[in-house]
């Protein structure tokens, strides 16, 4: 593994900041590198076969996994981020055993809401609850688990009949908790307690409560002023994982060859992988490594480091696809444009990681000093509309929320880094310190939404030494 905190760094740390432009249709703009992305014709979905479980990782990954906990061969960090997952706040307590599901999910303006005010809280921890029993049923096999998570899965699809809201917030939880439901669906599915006539309800529930929603947002994002644009990447990003996975769920090839079109060529928001990347720069730290700054960098990193977690894990979800699909090169998105995502996440790393031990990311000198971070002028990507408008010009990097702590890069390491042994230093410095990442329930992350938005989990299922 490389490491930032040695002599050799100290010495990187004094380099010179090179050249890089932070004006338009110079050194930093995309739109030279753009063209060069040659964009294939979509590749014929019809030969698509689907093999389960297929939720971000595959039998495989689960029997790696299992053979390695039962040996004693496991990871120290894989080995602690199980313990953590089985005595995790969301796998104890009722969840699992007390119903908390409720008629509609509301998200969006507390007052005047249909339903009265948000509730959309418990069907996020409800969610994020049945898709931990999901993974402790497939890695152990306890009946309890299984049952517990099945208990959830049934009590929302009996109960719930719709997401809603009088603000387009609502379109956030068919999204993130869309996602994740679906993956909860897809990992208890191998339990035989769970009635064929119970799951077939719950894949139409998912259809009808999820599904249908984030197509709706996809295709009209709210029919606002400005068009599609109106958006910031995350909403398209949650949105595409919910769709995308509900396609997995119900083995729907439509569904995921819409994705696979929205996300590689012809998205018209900037969930589109073209529009998420808006520059390119080179490290000013002098590693040589390439950095695509993102959509949402000149907001505010909260959402900056969203979008890039939720981005990876749907590049896991299609990775997870492509492994029974190897001919359908589309579902590599991990590979797509110059393996833009990685790129993404070296800026997003670099220009939000402190050089502290602390493993919440919280102490510590930044990494890089703010004045020194390579911002190319992009936006505004919306001229009007009634809320949440990408409606301002970025002239610089925000430091609003940086630093903030999310899971995910594990993903990133076990693939760019482990697999292909691709650079990806900043990458690779994130995920050790955060290791074990853990995910919803973890005090790192606290509860609320934000704990949500991405799935975590991952060093228990990635990480190999």
């Amino acid at each position: 593994m490389k490491t930032l905190f040695n002599t050799s760094y100290i010495v990187l740390l004094s380099v010179v900041l090179l050249s890089v432009s932070c004006q338009v249709n110079e050194h930093g703009d995309m739109s030279d590198i753009v063209e060069r992305w040659d964009k294939v014709k979509p590749q014929p979905i019809d030969t698509l076969v689907f093999t389960h479980p297929c939720a971000l990782y595959t039998q495989a990954d689960f029997d790696r996994v299992t053979r390695s906990l039962e040996n004693g061969s496991a990871p120290a960090a894989v080995q602690q981020e199980f313990e953590a997952l089985k005595t995790n706040q969301l796998v104890m307590g009722d969840y699992g055993r007390v119903s908390h599901a409720t008629i509609e999910i509301v998200r969006g303006d507390p007052k005047g809401t249909k339903a009265g005010s948000e509730n959309y809280g418990a069907a996020m921890r409800d969610a994020a609850s049945a898709y931990q029993f999901g993974l402790l049923w497939n890695l152990t096999h306890e009946e309890e688990y299984a049952k517990r998570g099945v208990f959830i899965l049934n009590d929302w699809t009996n109960t719930c009949e719709r997401v809603t809201a009088n603000d387009p917030n609502f379109y956030l939880a068919a999204g993130a908790q869309g996602f994740t439901f679906a993956l909860a669906g897809e990992l208890l599915r191998s339990y035989t307690g769970w009635t064929d006539d119970e799951q077939t309800a719950y894949r139409q529930w998912m259809l009808d409560v999820f599904a249908e929603q984030n197509i709706d947002f996809l295709r009209r994002h709210c029919s606002t002023t400005c068009g599609a644009g109106h958006y910031w990447s995350n909403w398209d990003l949650v949105n595409l994982c919910s769709y995308f996975q509900i396609g997995i769920l119900c083995e729907r090839k439509d569904i995921i060859e819409y994705v696979c079109n929205y996300f590689l060529r012809n998205g018209n928001s900037n969930g589109n992988l073209t529009r998420l990347m808006t520059a390119e720069h080179t490290d000013p730290l002098g590693t040589g490594e390439r950095l695509f700054q993102m959509q949402e960098s000149g907001r505010d990193q909260g959402h900056a480091t969203m979008a890039l977690a939720v981005v990876t894990q749907l590049c896991q979800a299609a990775w997870a696809l492509y492994q029974a699909n190897p001919l359908i090169t589309d579902l590599d998105f991990y590979a797509a444009n110059d393996h833009a995502v990685l790129h993404g996440a070296e800026y997003i790393a670099l220009t939000n990681l402190r050089q502290g031990s602390k493993n919440d990311n919280s102490d510590g000198a930044w990494l890089i000093n703010i004045d020194r971070i390579p911002f190319t002028t992009v936006g505004p990507w919306c001229n009007g509309g009634d809320n949440h408008e990408a409606a301002h010009e970025h002239t610089a990097f925000s430091s609003v929320g940086r630093g903030t702590p999310r899971p995910n890069w594990e993903m990133l390491v076990a693939h760019y880094g482990k697999q292909l042994n691709l650079p990806c230093l900043y990458t690779e410095t994130f995920a050790a310190k955060l290791r074990p990442e853990c995910g919803a329930g973890d005090e790192r992350y606290g509860m609320n939404s934000g704990a949500f938005d991405q799935i975590g989990w991952s060093t228990l299922m990635l990480y190999q030494e």
